[in-house]
C-alpha cells in the first residue's frame, strides 16, 4: 500500500461515494473501482460497504483515512518545509566561535537572523580554534568565527579575515594608571592578570616580547569563561587582562573599563571559516553573508574612539 492507495480510501470516506471520489481525484469512476477491488484483494478484507447508493467505510477503512489525513497534513508541511529551505528561509545553521568575537558578535548576529530570517534557527557553540576547526571538518559545524585555522586542509576555507588591535584594559581605579609610564613588561611582571582563554600564539608573542610565561604570573586567575573574566576585571581594581579591543567594546564605552595607553606589537587576527564539502543548505549561505556584513562592521568598530 502507498501513498496513492491511502488517498483513494480517504478521498471516498470523505466524499461518501465512489462517484464523488473519482472527480475530486480526477479519475474515472471505474479506475477508482478497480483501484479500490485491487487492494481490498491485497489486503484480504473488505474497505467498503455499498448501502442505498452510498459507500460506508468499514473500521479498517476509517482507520486508514484516518491515518492518511495525518500523513496528508505533514505532507503538506513537508512541502512547505522543502520550500523554505530552498529559499534559504529555514533550517537550523550552526555556527562555532572563539571566545572574544563570539561576545563582540552573538547579540548583532542573532538579532539580524532572527529579523531577516525568521523561520531559521541556531545553535552556537563556543570553543578554542582547534576543536572549531575539528567540528568544521567532521561537519559538527557550518561555520566557525575564530583565530585563522592553520594548516587549512582543501575543504576549509578562509572566507573571510581582520586585523584587531590588542589591548590592556583594567579598572578605571587601578594602580597601572596611578603611577608613572610603565612598560608592559612591569606590568605583567607586578600586578595580577586576569588570564583570558588564548591561543598557544599568543602565550608564544608574549614570551617572545616581554620574556614572561603566562602561565607562570604570580597571583593571576585563569578562567576559561571570558565573559565572566571581564566581569570580574571590571568589577575588581586589582586585576587586569589583554585582548582585542573589541572584546570590551560595552565596558569601554560605559566607563567599567580603561585602556591602558600603551601599544602591544602583535595584533588580533579573526577569521570566517566555512567547509565547502558540506551539503549546500541556502539558509548556511543566507546566513553567511549576514555573518559578512556584521564582521566587518562591528569587529572594525574602535569602542576607545567612541
Amino acid at each position: 500500500m502507498d501513498v496513492s492507495d491511502l488517498l483513494d480510501i480517504k478521498a471516498i470516506c470523505d466524499a461518501g461515494s465512489y462517484r464523488k471520489a473519482a472527480e475530486t481525484l480526477g479519475v474515472t469512476q471505474p479506475t477508482l473501482s478497480n483501484r479500490i477491488a485491487y487492494l481490498e484483494g491485497k489486503l484480504g478484507a473488505r474497505l467498503f460497504d455499498r448501502e442505498h447508493g452510498r459507500s460506508r467505510p468499514t473500521e479498517l477503512a476509517t482507520l486508514i483515512a484516518n491515518r492518511a489525513g495525518i500523513i496528508g497534513r505533514e505532507a503538506a508541511l513537508l512541502s512547505k518545509d522543502i520550500e523554505r529551505l530552498a529559499a534559504g528561509q529555514a533550517g537550523v545553521v550552526r555556527i562555532g566561535m572563539g571566545p572574544a568575537p563570539g561576545r563582540a558578535l552573538l547579540e548583532s548576529i542573532v538579532e539580524r537572523v532572527a529579523t531577516q530570517l525568521p523561520q531559521v534557527a541556531m545553535e552556537i557553540v563556543y570553543g578554542r580554534t582547534r576543536a572549531l576547526a575539528d567540528q568544521l571538518q567532521s561537519r559538527d559545524l557550518d561555520i566557525a568565527i575564530c583565530h585563522p585555522i592553520e594548516s587549512l586542509t582543501a575543504n576549509l576555507t578562509c572566507d573571510l579575515q581582520l586585523e584587531a588591535e590588542n589591548v590592556i584594559v583594567a579598572h578605571p581605579g587601578h594602580a597601572i594608571f596611578l603611577k608613572a609610564p610603565i612598560s608592559i613588561g612591569e606590568i605583567l611582571r607586578n600586578h595580577p592578570m586576569a588570564v583570558p582563554f588564548l591561543e598557544q600564539r599568543y602565550v608564544d608573542m608574549t614570551k617572545q616580547f616581554y620574556e614572561v610565561d603566562i602561565h607562570q604570573l604570580p597571583g593571576r586567575v585563569m578562567c576559561s569563561d571570558f565573559e565572566s573574566l571581564v566581569r570580574l576585571v571590571a568589577i575588581s581594581p586589582r586585576y587586569f587582562t589583554a585582548g582585542p579591543i573589541f572584546a570590551f567594546a560595552p565596558e569601554i564605552e560605559a566607563g567599567r573599563l580603561r585602556v591602558f595607553d600603551t601599544h602591544v606589537p602583535f595584533s588580533h587576527l579573526v577569521a570566517l571559516h566555512t567547509n565547502t564539502d558540506a551539503f549546500p543548505i541556502p539558509a548556511v549561505a543566507r546566513v553567511l553573508d549576514i555573518i559578512r556584513r556584521v564582521f566587518s562592521t562591528v569587529l572594525a568598530r574602535d569602542p576607545a574612539k567612541g
